[in-house]
């Protein structure tokens, strides 16, 4: 049924039942085309409704409630694991039937996958850096794990060679979000903990992470050769969090390590293997297409895009076509943690693949499609609709009663930022600790494009309109792009350290806010007689009771403690019948307040001015 809604445009109207499906970050012409309307009648309807939007343009879920309570229809927005199974779905691709499928005689012994987790300088990096005998940590900047990384290594166990792959994560406090993610892609968690330190923010948040995902944890007790370490004091501390030590009556094992002098290692590796086969049943189907998830990606140079990736089901062989996230493309070539080239992966096993047609997010699931035409349609479905929802999310809310007088106030501040990063990740966590500064309500950030590799042309072009500032983490310019930079005038910043890059965007951000003022005052004057002028209206004849009359500063009067006249100025100021600039304290003056007549003897007046006061 038809009928006429706000402004008299006719659009279809629901019965308050009816449920409209949306798409992240779909349009007024998606839903136009759910409900049979005219696009540009909803245009009208979300006006009236106090909402400006073009019919192409993405909106977020409340503004669409807003416009579906009004015309009658309850909306319905999918969520990120419902679009992408719908998405698979129209591929003909079902993996839930496809698991349900399995059977035992399928399933076969897998490596368990291990994170190692905890707070930053707590020797994590250096603990896998003795299991692997390499030296990772000495690559980082400020021996800050800035990304997460995959290896795999064996250990003789009760006369078996067994694998056990490893992920470090980082644990600044800005790496929440991969923290995460090592959580959820693993079996067993390795909580590093200093001996000299204990329990620290991040140790906690990396224990919640885990128990969240049911991950059984170890926790490795390191830096116990330190001058200070106190390993029953970890133990207690723990206890808190419920990591009840076996030696307490509890079932978590708790292994006494020096990174740095390589004690403790075997202890680790066997309590790994006696936690995952007591505790897990760590099995997979290797004979089938691989499944799995993008550890990490960046951009070579010479190679391209490189994604890590951990396979969790079935084999990963050279020649297959993958689609991991909005990236897809046919496997090219492989390689393990040492850089060696593999054919094939089997589950649990993390590789390096080169071959995709850009770089996947960090914690994007990949798997193995039939042919390269269809993952090339299923990787454009994601990046457009990923595209819809960053727009949906990028857009400012904004009604029509404080458009106009915020524009007036000059309260649209803006800063406008393009993140470029070495890896995925690491953009990604510098874009989440970026939006987190608070700085008040004057002044927003907006990060208008991220993305990994060098800095290009189009970056600096991008820049150029948006007004934008240009972030590198860990990368540099590419060629000529500096000049181009810098004839445009555009500002580029580089960081090696991720808490360098937060704290100058802080103070950016504080140097964008409209200045705070305060009041000081000036001086105080009593009024003892009133002359009346026809030239200057009535004068105040005052003597000076505090500091300084000043000519053209702002005034205000003051009967019997209450204001009686604001937002005045001393128009005129005489000594006698001479002008005068100032008049100091005890002296005597007659003072002019312009149009303001109404002053009488004992009046105060008093003089001050606005002055800019420092942001601390």
């Amino acid at each position: 049924m038809s009928a006429p809604s706000l402004g008299g445009v006719s659009v279809p109207r629901g019965d308050g039942s009816a449920i409209v499906r949306l798409r992240r970050g779909s349009s007024i012409t998606d839903f136009a085309d759910k409900i049979e309307a005219n696009p540009a009648a909803l245009v009208t309807v979300l006006f009236h409704l106090g909402e400006m939007a073009t019919a192409t343009q993405s909106l977020d879920e409340e503004t669409f409630d807003v416009l579906g309570t009004e015309l009658g229809y309850k909306i319905q927005v999918v969520s990120p694991e419902d679009e992408e199974r719908e998405l698979l779905s129209s591929f003909d691709i079902d993996f839930d039937a496809e698991l349900e499928a399995e059977g035992d005689e399928q399933l076969e012994a897998r490596p368990p996958v291990v994170t190692v987790m905890g707070h930053v300088d707590h020797g994590k990096t250096r603990l896998l850096d003795a299991v692997r005998n390499t030296k990772v940590v000495e690559g980082e900047h400020g021996g800050i794990t800035q990304h997460i990384g995959a290896y795999q290594i064996q250990h003789q166990h009760e006369e078996n060679e067994r694998a056990i792959t490893f992920i470090d994560t980082p644990g600044h406090e800005a790496f929440t979000a991969m923290r995460a993610r090592g959580a959820k892609v693993t079996d067993i968690a390795v909580l590093v903990v200093a001996a000299d330190d204990g329990v620290m923010p991040q140790t906690v948040e990396a224990l919640n992470h885990a128990q969240a995902a049911n991950v059984p944890i170890v926790v490795a007790v390191n830096k116990i050769d330190k001058e200070g370490a106190n390993p029953d004091k970890v133990k207690g501390q723990l206890t808190e969090y419920g990591l009840v030590p076996e030696e307490y009556g509890g079932d978590t094992m708790f292994v006494h390590v020096s990174a740095l002098k390589g004690e403790g290692i075997d202890e680790l590796l066997e309590a790994v293997l006696l936690t995952a086969d007591a505790a897990l049943d760590m099995r997979a189907n290797p004979n089938k297409d691989a499944r799995g998830i993008a550890i990490e990606a960046n951009l070579d140079k010479g190679r391209g895009a490189v994604a890590t990736v951990l396979v969790q089901s079935g084999t990963l062989k050279v020649g297959d076509t993958i689609v991991a996230g909005t990236a897809h493309g046919r496997v090219r070539a492989m390689f393990d943690e040492n850089g060696d080239v593999i054919t094939e992966a089997g589950p649990s096993r993390p590789v390096q693949v080169l071959g995709l047609s850009n770089v996947p997010r960090a914690g994007d699931t990949f798997f193995v499609t039939d042919d390269e035409r269809t993952g090339r349609q299923i990787a454009g479905k994601r990046e457009a609709a990923d595209r819809n929802a960053a727009l949906a999310k990028r857009r400012k809310r904004i009604s029509l009663e404080d458009f106009d007088q915020a524009v007036a106030d000059g309260k649209v501040d803006t800063l406008n930022l393009i993140l470029k990063g070495d890896v995925s990740g690491a953009v990604e966590a510098l874009e989440d600790s970026l939006l987190k500064i608070d700085v008040g309500e004057g002044v927003q950030l907006r990060v208008i494009h991220r993305g990994v590799g060098a800095i290009t042309q189009n970056d600096v072009n991008l820049a150029t309109v948006d007004n934008a500032i240009i972030i590198g983490f860990n990368v540099k310019p590419a060629e000529r792009v500096a000049d181009l930079a810098e004839r445009e005038g555009v500002d580029m910043r580089f960081y090696s350290v991720i808490y360098g890059a937060i704290d100058d965007i802080e103070l950016a951000l504080k140097g964008m806010l409209k200045p705070e003022y305060e009041e000081i005052q000036l001086g105080t004057a009593e009024v003892r007689e009133v002359f009346r002028s026809s030239k200057f209206g009535n004068i105040a004849g005052s003597i000076v009771r505090s500091g300084i009359i000043r000519r053209n500063t702002k005034a205000r009067v003051t009967r019997g403690g209450k204001v009686i006249g604001e937002g005045l100025t001393v128009d005129s100021l005489k000594r006698f019948k001479d002008d005068a600039t100032e008049v100091r304290t005890d002296f005597e003056c007659g003072i002019g307040l312009g149009s303001f007549n109404d002053v009488k003897e004992g009046d105060t007046i008093e003089t001050f001015e606005m002055r800019e006061k420092p942001r601390v």
